[in-house]
């Protein structure tokens, strides 16, 4: 099954600038010292701070970002998710609780769940699963393209429910796991609210999900409130409210985590602040997997790097391990794959790219006097920015005259118009597929219709071998694409990145509450240390 277009998202890496918080910080403070815990809540309270407006309604079919998951993952529920507490690339069961595949991934039957209701009383059942891809297709949002290869879905009864796609498609399991993927939505709410919009105005603030929480209080831009969903058919958490407030100042964040005012920052902070919270017996903090990465691409359509002698020869140059300890830290790791950590079993897709910058050297010896090349990484993205002036000035040491530059996101997303615009090379300090297919990560890399191949560096013959593979699910010919892309010289898969979650002492099941595509915590899994 081939995608029309992977939709351009962006992941939006916050600025740190010091601006005035959106909520003003509590009154009260914690009890703890700086070296004593401070103390788990007694009102049943669990506060999640968010560094950021979330940006769009958390309505499942619309939300196509990060900050607001968090909101979106609690509330509603998929057939299927990625496996929680490993880093390995694992469908796990949802709201099904087991699937069979035909043998030409072209139909998917899902048995569900029994005993599951919406939070508004009425029960879950397969007529759901086809109202929830109907409406993703009506809305129109960011990651429609998710079910437009469904052809049909029927009932047979209250518990299977028979998707049946109009081309093979290896990804599709993939696509309902991820985050974005679609959410079991009650019709019985969807049809009662739709009022002329298909009831987008009335998710905004409230929700017609399945989770373990419901929205309970919504000041978009301030904070959000969730409660606990009493009927909920898994295990339950002893959080009976969790608060999410709203920060848009890094500093006023760690304040107030600080203080014991929230409970848990997730991949919020950056890699500056580690030396503040890695080591520090007062709190906990944890490095989990994630699908993204950081990137580096380059821009064939500028003089300097018009040959693949000189891309690969500029890659060659990047000291990637030292690089990724100095400026990401233990959040990250150097990337010895094509794809995402885990993607292909047993690291078949090896990035074969070694550091020796005498390549670069050589190649700079022959380049007329004042040769000019520009390194460009998104505005407000820190660790980017310092990667970015750390290679510039490697090059500046050849006789090169690089320069670091900021550019806006939306300016990034322009490129793909006339790539001759952007800059000669590109530091992306975090960035990653939608979900754990193979297929995820080198179209929307890869292809120039993908969405993140910013100066559409595309070979025709890649795209196909991943048009092949993900109809059959063949990890060959997704590693013969990769080596084949590689081999351009356009792309560099620098780091594995980590999402760093801190937590007060006392919260407990953290690492069982994530997986490796939703980056944010299942707070039904969440506890209090006794």
């Amino acid at each position: 099954m081939r995608l029309s277009t992977l939709r351009r998202r962006t992941r939006v890496a916050l600025a740190t600038a010091a601006v005035m918080p959106l909520l003003a910080l509590a009154a009260c403070s914690g009890t703890g010292s700086a070296t004593t815990a401070n103390a788990a809540p007694t009102n049943g309270t669990l506060t999640v701070g968010l560094l950021g407006d979330i940006g769009q309604p958390p309505d499942p079919d619309i939300y196509y970002a990060n900050n607001g998951l968090a909101i979106v993952l609690n509330t509603y529920e998929g057939l299927v998710q990625y496996a929680n507490d490993t880093d390995a690339v694992k469908i796990a069961p949802r709201l099904a609780t087991s699937w069979d595949v035909s043998g030409d991934n072209t139909t998917y039957t899902f048995h569900l769940r029994k005993g599951v209701t919406f939070h508004d009383g009425t029960p879950f059942t397969s007529a759901a699963v086809k109202v929830a891809f109907d409406r993703r297709i009506a809305v129109k949002g960011g990651a429609a393209y998710m079910v437009e290869g469904v052809k049909s879905v029927a009932t047979p009864d209250d518990l299977t429910a028979v998707v049946t796609l109009d081309a093979p498609n290896s990804a599709f399991l993939d696509y309902l796991a991820s985050p974005f993927g679609p959410k079991m939505e009650s019709p019985t709410a969807l049809q009662e609210h739709a009022g002329s919009d298909d009831a987008q105005t009335w998710l905004q603030t409230h929700d017609a999900g399945t989770g373990a929480y419901e929205i309970s209080a919504a000041d978009p831009g301030t904070s959000w409130t969730l409660k606990r969903y009493d009927d909920y058919w898994g295990s339950k958490s002893p959080f009976t409210t969790v608060k999410l407030p709203i920060y848009s100042d890094v500093s006023a964040l760690q304040l107030a985590f600080d203080r014991g005012d929230v409970s848990a920052v997730v991949a919020a902070l950056p890699s500056s602040s580690l030396s503040k919270y890695e080591d520090s017996t007062k709190y906990a903090s944890s490095m989990l997997p994630t699908l993204q990465s950081a990137l580096v691409t380059l821009n064939p359509s500028r003089q300097f790097f018009s040959t693949k002698e000189a891309r690969l020869a500029f890659l060659q140059s990047i000291d990637q391990e030292s690089l990724v300890k100095q400026v990401l830290g233990s959040r990250s790791e150097p990337a010895t794959t094509l794809y995402a950590k885990g993607m292909i079993p047993g690291g078949k897709d090896e990035q074969e790219l070694r550091y020796k910058p005498s390549v670069l050297k050589d190649y700079a010896a022959g380049l007329p006097k004042g040769t000019s090349m520009t390194i460009g990484y998104a505005s407000g993205n820190t660790n980017a920015q310092q990667m970015a002036n750390i290679q510039a000035a490697k090059l500046q040491a050849l006789g090169i005259q690089a320069t670091a530059k900021s550019y806006p996101t939306s300016q990034v997303f322009g490129w793909i118009n006339d790539p001759s615009t952007g800059p000669d090379a590109f530091f992306d300090g975090n960035n990653g597929p939608d979900g754990g297919s193979p297929y995820m990560w080198g179209h929307v890399f890869w292809d120039r219709s993908g969405g993140i191949n910013y100066f559409g560096c595309d070979v025709p013959s890649v795209d196909e071998k991943l048009n092949q593979a993900v109809a059959t699910g063949d990890d060959d010919l997704y590693v013969a694409a990769a080596e084949e892309y590689a081999a351009t010289g356009c792309y560099y898969n620098l780091s594995y990145n980590k999402d760093w979650v801190l937590a007060q002492k006392w919260l407990t099941g953290v690492a069982a509450s994530h997986n490796i595509g939703a980056n944010e915590l299942d707070f039904s899994k969440l506890g209090i240390e006794k």
